[in-house]
């Protein structure tokens, strides 16, 4: 029986699926693009719809639909294969539901998009068309956000629906239910009235692109009502969990390298009128650790652009805190001044959109908004009292910076602006604090600190073109893997490469039907980084795989030990080249080196002999 991967990868064609994010054309027999993945002007980015593969080769990521699904969501494999099979259609095995969860949810879902088309249909000629033109909105942005109205009717959605589902009264009675769910209808006094009234209308969107919530915004003031409003907490939305636009921003942010965090929806919507399409907003909430943490799936480099008054200026101080606490790299837009108040969407209709985009380029760092926000804006540390309570405080997020360099640098920073020796902040800064132990101790260590950042991680070692053909023609021919005394000879270089040979090579050794032709289906089982290989292996040595005769087996073999007789040789020519130098290293100390120069020797006749096999 054919698993949910195999299913999902033969019911989904690769290409329309990463066409929906990347615009592909045809160059021969693969579909080419830019990478969503990274920014790049010239494309690299590569579709197989024969292989059902991805490779890219600036960034090196790859796979199948199932890898680009994990990659571009950042979803877990059991996340992926889901979203997949919502839009292939394909119904999981082993999906653990209550009964008719699944049939609820969709009725949830489908509701709510008819009635962000049913809001969308009466926005031309309402008076929130006139209130957006108004404010000088766009019809390109209009379209993009999918605005629409919600007319002052108190029965609105139920007069609709009545008209849906004129003979049809069991459907009709479980939608006029399904609106109370979903918070687009409340109950006042008995009767049922329309939350969104007189309303311009933002659907909210999860994710996978699936509206699950509204917004709304006043058209006209009103007496003892909210300005904006948002849907209730339901089966499919949570506020505090969601984050307006991520999804539809995500490919803008991966371009970008950075998202930008406004406060609301029009703020959203005036930057993605100039040009900063990888704007967000929370939804009605104050920042949240959740929302921090859908975030840093699409990126670790934040930038917050709130109202520059007081409540504006706490709440990037407080979203500041959230920010850290994920170890997102965090910038702040602010004038780091007391003056008008300014939002993002009253900046775009302000400023051309290369100077909002300049402003936004110019955001200050965490630490110099920081320093101004406890020496500048809370406290005013010409008085000592009030000096002593910033530094307490200011050491008090300094104590949650991960590392000792940030620490220091925050310090010096901090010393720089109340113009006091950096020595006097980090001896203050390491004492003890009430009811606390030491905090210090680690200031002075400046060499260990020089020392830890010096300290790289290995980077990876490439694939060398012999490692890739290995893989490839055992690939092609599976026999290949019983020639046990030729394989084990081969000198990988590459821990990828090894890993990825040795995960086919002990599954074809035991029988699993692996070849060229199924690949895609292995993909499920490895890491992405495997899987990455393993399409630039497909795509490397498909078209000569298939335009040239299937090899004999003496002539594969044939093929095989000389690749192998190539690695071999340039792994012993290196090691004989590191041998000498040790060796003429050790005889200038005058130490023994009799043992080396058996090793060399041995090399020596190793290579020899390799050179002799034909």
């Amino acid at each position: 029986m054919a698993s949910d991967a195999d299913r999902i990868i033969a019911a989904l064609p690769i290409e329309n699926y990463i066409g929906r994010f990347v615009a592909l054309k045809r160059k021969g027999n693969n579909l080419w693009g830019l990478c969503p993945f990274h920014g790049e002007k010239t494309p690299s980015f590569s579709v197989s719809p024969q292989k059902g593969i991805y490779k890219c080769f600036g960034c090196g990521v790859g796979g199948n639909v199932i890898t680009f699904a994990k990659e571009f969501n950042k979803l877990s494999f059991p996340e992926a294969l889901k979203l997949l099979a919502e839009f292939a259609g394909v119904e999981l095995s082993h999906q653990p539901r209550k009964p008719g969860e699944d049939d609820r949810k969709r009725a949830l879902l489908e509701l709510h998009l008819w009635a962000a088309k049913l809001y969308q249909s009466q926005l031309p000629g309402s008076d929130a068309e006139r209130y957006i033109q108004g404010r000088k909105i766009q019809p390109r942005a209009i379209t993009a956000f999918e605005l629409g109205y919600g007319p002052d009717q108190a029965r609105f959605l139920e007069t609709k629906l009545n008209e849906r589902y004129r003979n049809e009264p069991q459907l009709l009675a479980k939608a006029m239910e399904n609106l109370g769910v979903i918070g687009l209808t409340g109950r006042n006094e008995g009767d049922t009235y329309n939350r969104f009234r007189d309303r311009l209308i933002f659907p909210i969107k999860d994710l996978r692109g699936q509206v699950i919530a509204f917004g709304g915004r006043l058209v006209r003031e009103k007496e003892n009502a909210g300005k904006y409003i948002n849907s209730p907490e339901t089966p499919l939305f949570n506020k505090s969990n969601s984050v307006y636009r991520l999804g539809e921003a995500s490919q803008a942010i991966r371009k970008e390298g950075f998202v930008i965090v406004c406060e609301g929806y029009l703020d959203v919507v005036g930057l993605f009128e100039v040009g900063l399409e990888n704007a967000v907003a929370p939804l009605g909430t104050a920042f949240t650790n959740e929302q921090a943490k859908q975030i840093k799936r699409f990126t670790d480099n934040i930038t917050f652009f709130l109202d520059n008054d007081a409540a504006g200026t706490e709440a990037a101080y407080k979203s500041l805190r959230i920010a850290r606490k994920a170890n997102l790299a965090i910038k702040v837009v602010h004038p780091l001044a007391q003056g008008d108040k300014q939002d993002p969407f009253d900046l775009s209709r302000k400023l051309p959109a290369d100077e909002l985009r300049f402003v936004v380029q110019q955001a200050h760092s965490e630490v110099k908004f920081l320093i101004w926000y406890y020496f500048a804006f809370k406290f005013n540390i010409s008085d000592l009292g009030q000096k002593k309570k910033a530094l307490a405080e200011f050491y008090e997020y300094v104590r949650t910076l991960e590392t000792e360099l940030e620490r220091d640098e925050f310090l010096k920073s901090a010393a720089g602006a109340l113009q006091i020796d950096v020595q006097i902040l980090r001896k203050d800064f390491a004492a003890p604090t009430q009811g606390q132990k030491n905090q210090g101790g680690w200031i002075a260590a400046e060499k260990p600190v020089r020392d830890n950042v010096s300290v790289q991680p290995a980077k990876p070692k490439t694939v060398s073109k012999q490692e890739k053909e290995i893989i490839a023609m055992i690939l092609k021919y599976p026999e290949l893997a019983g020639e046990q005394m030729l394989l084990s000879e081969i000198p990988w270089e590459s821990e990828t490469a090894y890993l990825l040979y040795s995960f086919f090579h002990d599954r074809l050794r035991t029988g699993e039907a692996y070849n060229w032709q199924n690949l895609n289906s292995a993909m499920q089982f490895l890491p992405d980084n495997l899987a990455a290989l393993l399409a630039e292996i497909i795509m490397d040595y498909e078209a000569a795989f298939e335009t040239s005769e299937p090899l004999a087996a003496v002539d594969a073999k044939r093929n095989l030990s000389q690749l192998v007789r190539a690695l071999a040789i340039q792994a012993l020519d290196k090691r004989i080249r590191d041998r000498q130098e040790e060796i003429m290293r050790q005889e200038k100390l005058g130490a023994d080196v009799e043992d080396l120069m058996l090793e060399q020797q041995q090399d020596l006749d190793k290579r020899l002999q390799w050179h002799r096999m034909r």
